[in-house]
């Protein structure tokens, strides 16, 4: 394949920004143990972030939680918390939630050798693509933020297209805004149903980012193309398989 263009997800991809999130939400709990008390700090923090990662494996709620985040979030912490038995305090939900938020604001940072890539691949003549799922003002912020908006020819953002991945149209159109063929680009993302399944369902080449050296889902519909643990594995030639 002569690699015209190269796609890139954006959150925990090129950023730091939501993965593993038991641990901040623990220590985001942590943080109101005036009002909640010493010795329910453990317990709400660990129903906190159990609950958290069940009502995200449902795609219905993943969406409403991109797309109309602050509601969603509050909505879910207090529902948690009255579940688990603490409907004393249900009414932190709300400040819990907003609270995580900001914390992941704080703790966000580009993956290491972000830039590096992106300034490689455009020195190569290739075209990038960002494809992101989310809110336009939440992910313009990040893109500004990090300096990457110069670095794209196309940014795709789920909520300015009214659509968002895995849909395939989410690649379409950049691959048609980039006037890139399928076969002749590639994809790069943390997410093996978004980020590797739907671009290799149009024939591009993909390539699932896992930073933390997680095992293959059970259920992956698809072996990725290539498997990278760090960005500037991208520069590398891929070893031979077999």
């Amino acid at each position: 394949m002569t690699l015209k263009a190269a796609l890139f997800d954006l959150d925990d991809t090129l950023i730091v920004s939501y993965a593993n999130p038991g641990p901040a939400w623990k220590s985001v709990v942590g943080e109101f143990r005036g009002e909640i008390g010493r010795d329910l700090v453990g317990p709400v923090g660990d129903a906190v972030a159990h609950e958290m990662a069940a009502f995200l494996k449902d795609d219905d709620n993943r969406r409403l939680w991109r797309l109309k985040a602050v509601a969603t979030r509050r909505a879910a912490v207090e529902d948690a918390l009255r579940r688990n038995g603490f409907p004393d305090i249900a009414g932190l939900g709300g400040s819990i939630a907003d609270r995580y938020a900001a914390f992941r604001e704080e703790h966000m940072r580009l993956h290491p050798g972000a830039h590096e890539v992106l300034d490689a691949y455009r020195a190569r003549g290739i075209k990038l693509g960002l494809v992101t799922n989310g809110a336009a003002e939440v992910q313009r912020m990040k893109v500004a933020r990090f300096d990457l908006e110069r670095r794209f020819e196309h940014i795709q953002i789920e909520e300015e297209a009214g659509f968002g991945k895995p849909d395939g149209r989410a690649y379409v159109r950049t691959l048609e805004a980039l006037g890139v063929s399928p076969t002749d680009a590639q994809m790069t993302g943390d997410d093996i149903v978004w980020d590797v399944l739907a671009p290799m369902r149009l024939g591009m080449e993909a390539i699932w980012f896992n930073p933390y050296g997680l095992a293959l889902p059970a259920t992956a519909a698809v072996q990725p193309d290539r498997t990278i643990r760090h960005l500037g594995e991208l520069l590398t030639p891929a070893a031979p398989s077999g």
